[in-house]
């Protein structure tokens, strides 16, 4: 039996959380003794991990240690504040600041797998002592804001680097040509029955709502790459041309005040509500009309493979891989990052109502479960 460790920066309610505990639910348990360890515990998933998953605590530190970890983070805070020149991820400018006086986990591994890039990976890398490193990849580094070159040196440890898409894949090995035999492709795994059964609940929001009134859903983190200021500006246009129409913002992230603010500032908070967190956000993608994804960027996209696995028809702005899961005018409107465009698309849609039942028509017939083809994949590669 194989002894592998997940690493992973928090249990939130994203892709690639969600993905991972899809994935130690699925790995074999007489092929693998799975651990996790958790970098920030109290992430809303933590009591979904699998009971047979053993959860590493962090390490502990001296006293001493802990005042060069203070020292750290606080040369982080005026590196992030005053000198970031560059413009660096703040993954990165963390890792030259506390990197060296972060700690890692004591035991020996056969597999440690980074499962998201930045601090999980660089942990990984050099902190953690294992057989074989695995290094996943879940974003586009580069539009990420990641610095290749400064990346490099992390990446030429691993073993493997696995991508969540072949759309990304081929992003990261145009990016990294030095890692193109190592670099392999397992798709994020999800359960289409688990997604309908959790569909069947309730939306209180919508309790009242007119029949006619157009039910819009977009459910992402409320981070930069999600792009919601371009949903607001599209919202801002459909007002404009009368479309009598609510749309919800699912999801919690760092920018959730600031969207709220600019909801408030364009004065749509009668029909554009940025909800938070919602434990369960299915029940809201099954009672859309149409499922929106304003992302400037992903490494795979799980909400629209969630969409899609609720058929619901959907309107995503043109970021790389969507076409890895997406036929614009087959299943869905792919349109430019513009407000018009996507403006345009949700129009068209809406008064189209032969147009949403084909592209539902379509989706019902391209879904499949994944979680048995990817596993399999998975495991080939940690035991290969």
């Amino acid at each position: 039996m194989k002894k592998i460790l997940f690493v992973i920066d928090s249990l939130n309610c994203g892709g690639a959380e969600k993905s991972l505990l899809s994935l130690l639910s699925h790995l074999d348990a007489t092929k693998f003794e799975k651990h996790l360890w958790v970098l920030h515990r109290g992430g809303v998933l933590d009591k979904k991990v699998p009971e047979d998953v053993i959860i590493e605590s962090s390490p502990t530190y001296s006293k001493a240690e802990y005042l060069k970890m203070r020292f750290g983070q606080m040369l982080f805070g005026i590196r992030r504040r005053y000198f970031n020149k560059r413009h660096r991820h703040n993954a990165e400018l963390l890792w030259r600041s506390c990197g060296r006086f972060m700690k890692g986990l004591t035991q020996d591994f056969d597999v440690a797998v980074a499962y998201q890039q930045g601090v999980p990976t660089y942990l990984v890398s050099t902190k953690i002592s294992a057989k074989k490193k695995l290094a996943w990849i879940n974003v586009d580094i580069k539009m990420g804001g990641y610095n290749i070159e400064y990346n490099d040196h992390f990446y030429n440890k691993m073993r493997w680097i696995v991508c969540v898409s072949d759309k990304l894949e081929s992003i990261v090995q145009s990016n990294m040509p030095q890692f193109v035999n190592r670099i392999r492709c397992v798709y994020d795994i999800v359960s289409p029955d688990l997604v309908r059964d959790l569909s069947m609940g309730e939306v209180p929001e919508l309790k009242d709502k007119h029949p006619s009134r157009l039910v819009l859903v977009t459910v992402a983190r409320m981070a930069p790459q999600k792009n919601y200021p371009l949903a607001i500006q599209t919202a801002s246009l459909l007002r404009q041309r009368g479309v009598d129409f609510v749309w919800f913002f699912v999801g919690d992230g760092p920018l959730l005040h600031h969207i709220r603010g600019l909801i408030n500032e364009n004065q749509l908070s009668d029909c554009v509500h940025a909800l938070g967190l919602r434990l369960n956000p299915y029940p809201y993608i099954k009672a859309c009309d149409i499922y929106v994804q304003t992302s400037s960027f992903e490494g795979f996209g799980l909400t629209i493979t969630e969409a899609k696995m609720l058929c619901k028809p959907i309107v995503s702005t043109c970021f790389e891989v969507v076409y890895n899961q997406l036929e614009d005018g087959v299943n869905s409107l792919i349109t430019p990052m513009t407000p018009e465009g996507l403006a345009d698309a949700i129009c068209t849609l809406a008064a189209d109502n032969d147009m949403r039942q084909r592209f539902s028509e379509a989706l019902r017939n391209c879904v499949s479960d994944n979680a048995e083809t990817e596993i399999r994949k998975a495991e080939t590669i940690f035991l290969s």
